[in-house]
């Protein structure tokens, strides 16, 4: 202990008498410390954290519908009812909630939010407890409409309210009725999904009051919108829990086979299931390209320092030779520069710690352009603080041991003597880290290279529908109240005003809009055809008004349109993509074609072209669209195209809906281009951040490149001096030094390229289009990386060439 204290006082010295050595080396750590913390932090608080709030997150369960095709589907209410009283034997709360958007009135405009409709058990099941109030009670489970009662969520509570505890037995107005608020949700809980913060929860017998268009959920089992999590058992393990589900779904097939004949249910940990298990690989796979890339970035930074080492390590050696010559064990001189490597890395964790607290917050700043309750929640908690612990001591590690293990082996004569070391070890050393320098940054510089591309790609898709000129808002009257009529009214009259404004071109309207965050899907059947096993035949759809293709900009590419006439009293009518012809009639003409979905009949009148519906990135799938009037629908996404530009076309909408109802909630105003960005937003973000990281390892390899040549033409002063003496002139010391540095980097850009080849596999799964490698994307790294070493090189190189050879020959 007490060589170690006087290690560590040593340590302290040294740092104080070196300040910009000392400066040099907490900066450049810190900075990648701190980037590998934020990207951690996002990470475990998206797969990582258990739900926060809940009481043995390790024991939550989630149930999820299965079919050919579709793995993850949600369930119905009546499903939720049987699996709940039939798996009592395996679990001790089995409970149901959906999102659902809330009409919620509490000023003088009201507001349209995200909120939550569960269970009454939702949150004993989970094992939370109210920060205020109460939770729902076991009678409001019965009952449908008899309890209006409601628990706020504590982001609402705050923001919408005050934090006002006087809330509590209240009364406020949702969705345009009544109801008392009875309990404040704790602040750390978020309900089952990390990242959406709900704004009031609602229990599930009031779900026909406040959505009226699902009051017959209750009886319907194709109805399938509600999540199920369930508490297992003490001493009942997940493989048990799973078999006794199978079993009540044997007895449901018996009993409904045409709801269950070809499904299941499927049961996993919520550890495993924190974000939607069919978005959770792509995540994941997102997620290990950046941890990845900001390794890297750190591996570069521990290059650096341990360059700068390496050069300490020269001026110590005397130092060094002394304590060997002396009776210092090489062991106990290892330790001692093992610990100073160490001091040092831990001052740049806590410096990166700084680093990482602006990171999170730049974090949880991010916000989509549809407005669903996204909050991130970013943190530095145990975990976080756990991994930048052992990020910073093996950084410590890695920049510290290859100089101290040179500075602990020199030659003792030539260093008593206050010359240098035998230095072909040390060259080879620093040589080898000047290529792995190389290498490493363009890695970086060709994976930030590929993302940015990737950016690029991803605005210029063919998504399927014009972008430019057309606005979109979403609207929903039955928040306020509006029975059928009024609704169809309020939008018949909405429309005809909007075709009267100047500049406007077409208006139309859509249950969702392409690249959103909803969607619904049905299975068809395809007379005379036959899916394969395991084929999947749930093809997504959307409700669309006659004019919404034209406000979309969709072309015709057989049939024909929707009309006014294809209404409720009509025969049912449906237009479908050119994918769905494909895969169901491959080359022959489809319309006037028939097939059954939501157990109906329909003709196909028209065919459109594929274009992009859930995400950038997907394949073509089939896509089909039903009119309003023949599926009806209350929120709807009005899509306006005008010659206006984009504020005056946002501002006509708002206009021309306030005037028909001043109290109607109104979100997601906004251009098309907009709405857009919610499925660019992971390109944007991690195009953005590897675009940084790629401009920070750019410079760090600048910055280490000068100041090896800076160091080595320093060692070189008496040899080169010589030289010039032997009539070298300056020019040929500039190329000798500049070809030295230019040896390492041309053989670090070559591995380089080649490493980059290898993990242009693993990150070709999360890029958008065809994912080919371009030429482009592998040589321009290695040009800027060179234009800039070779920049780096000539600074050190022209100083060579200026030294005045006597007084080199009379240096040491």
């Amino acid at each position: 202990m007490h060589a170690l204290l006087k290690d560590l006082h040593l340590a302290g010295r040294l740092i104080v008498k070196s300040p910009l050595f000392t400066t040099v080396v907490v900066l450049t750590m810190a900075i990648a410390i701190g980037l590998n913390t934020t990207v951690f932090a996002a990470v475990e608080a998206l797969l990582l954290r258990p739900l926060p709030g809940t009481t043995a997150p390790d024991r939550i369960a989630q149930l999820y519908r299965t079919a050919p095709g579709m793995p993850w589907g949600s369930n119905s209410i009546p499903h939720y009812q049987d699996v709940r009283e039939r798996t009592t034997d395996v679990f001790s709360g089995v409970a149901a909630w959906t999102f659902s958007s809330f009409s919620l009135s509490a000023g003088d405009q009201p507001q349209r939010l995200m909120g939550q409709v569960v269970s009454a058990n939702y949150f004993s099941t989970l094992g939370v407890q109210p920060a205020l109030g109460r939770f729902f009670l076991p009678d409001e489970d019965v009952g449908r409409g008899a309890h209006p009662v409601v628990v706020l969520g504590d982001g609402g509570w705050r923001r919408l309210f005050g934090a006002d505890p006087g809330i509590i037995g209240r009364t406020i107005t949702l969705n345009g009725r009544a109801m008392e608020v009875v309990g404040i949700a704790p602040p750390e809980f978020r309900g089952v999904i990390p990242f959406i913060d709900p704004v009031a929860y609602v229990p599930l017998m009031q779900i026909g009051e406040i959505e009226p268009q699902r009051a017959g959920s209750f009886e319907n089992r194709g109805n399938n919108f509600m999540d199920i999590v369930a508490r297992l058992k003490d001493g009942v393990s997940i493989e048990q829990a799973s078999a006794r589900v199978a079993a009540v779904n044997a007895e449901l097939t018996t009993t409904y086979p045409d709801n269950y004949a070809k499904s299941g249910t499927a049961v996993i940990f919520n550890s495993d299931a924190g974000v939607h298990p069919s978005l959770r690989g792509a995540q994941v796979g997102l997620a290990a390209v950046i941890l990845g890339v900001v390794a890297i970035l750190l591996l570069l930074a521990c290059v650096n320092v341990s360059n700068l080492f390496l050069a300490r390590a020269r001026d110590r050696a005397r130092e060094m030779a002394v304590r060997l010559a002396i009776g210092a064990s090489r062991g106990q001189l290892l330790r001692q520069l093992m610990v100073e490597s160490l001091v040092f890395a831990l001052l740049s964790g806590g410096v990166g710690m700084l680093v990482a607290v602006v990171g999170i917050r730049i974090g949880n700043a991010i916000t989509l352009p549809i407005d669903v309750g996204f909050r991130p929640n970013l943190q530095i908690n145990g975990t976080v603080l756990a991994f930048t612990v052992v990020v910073t001591v093996v950084a410590g590690i890695l920049f510290g041991l290859a100089p101290a293990l040179q500075a602990t082996s020199p030659s003792l004569i030539p260093a008593l003597k206050g010359e240098a070391p035998a230095g072909e070890s040390r060259s080879r050393v620093k040589r080898g880290l000047i290529v792995a320098q190389m290498a490493l940054s363009i890695i970086l510089l060709t994976g930030a290279g590929l993302f940015v591309s990737n950016l690029r790609t991803a605005t210029t898709l063919d998504v399927g529908f014009k972008i430019d000129g057309a606005v979109t808002a979403s609207v929903d009257p039955a928040l306020q109240g509006y029975p059928r009529a009024r609704t169809d009214a309020f939008y018949n009259t909405l429309f005809e005003r909007l075709r009267q404004t100047p500049g406007v071109t077409a208006v139309g309207m859509a249950s969702d809009l392409p690249l959103g965050l909803g969607s619904s899907d049905s299975r068809v059947e395809i007379p005379g055809y036959t899916p394969a096993e395991g084929e999947g035949m749930n093809v997504h759809w959307a409700r669309i008004s006659p004019d919404y293709l034209d406000a979309m900009g969709i072309a015709l590419a057989a049939g024909r349109k929707f009309t006014i006439r294809d209404d409720s009293a009509a025969a049912p009518v449906i237009i479908v993509n050119r994918r769905f012809v494909e895969r169901f009639w491959p080359g022959q003409d489809a319309v006037g074609r028939t097939f059954k979905t939501h157990g109906r009949l329909f003709t196909i009148v028209g065919v459109v072209p594929t274009g992009k519906y859930k995400s950038l990135g997907e394949e073509a799938t089939p896509f089909m669209y039903f009119p309003r009037a023949q599926s009806w629908g209350s929120e709807m996404q009005i899509v306006l195209r005008s010659a206006m530009d984009p504020a005056s076309a946002v501002a006509a909408l708002r206009s021309e809906i306030r005037a028909l109802d001043a109290q109607m909630p109104v979100v997601n105003l906004q251009p098309l281009a907009t709405h857009l960005g919610t499925a660019l937003l992971p390109a944007r973000i991690a195009g953005a951040a590897l675009g940084l990281f790629g401009v920070i390892g750019l410079l760090l390899a600048a910055i280490g490149m000068y100041g090896v040549m800076a160091h080595t033409v320093g060692q070189q002063t008496r040899e080169i001096g010589i030289r010039m003496a032997l009539g070298s002139t300056g020019n040929a010391v500039i190329r000798r030094v500049m070809g030295q540095g230019l040896r390492q980097v041309l053989l670090g850009c070559a591995i380089g390229v080649v490493c980059a080849g290898g993990a242009y596999a693993a990150i070709r799964s999360v890029l958008y289009g065809s994912g080919s490698m371009t030429l482009a994307s592998f040589f321009v790294a290695p040009l800027v990386l060179i234009s800039v070493a070779t920049l780096a090189l000539f600074i050190p190189a022209r100083r060579a060439s200026r030294i005045d050879a006597q007084i080199a020959l009379r240096s040491d």
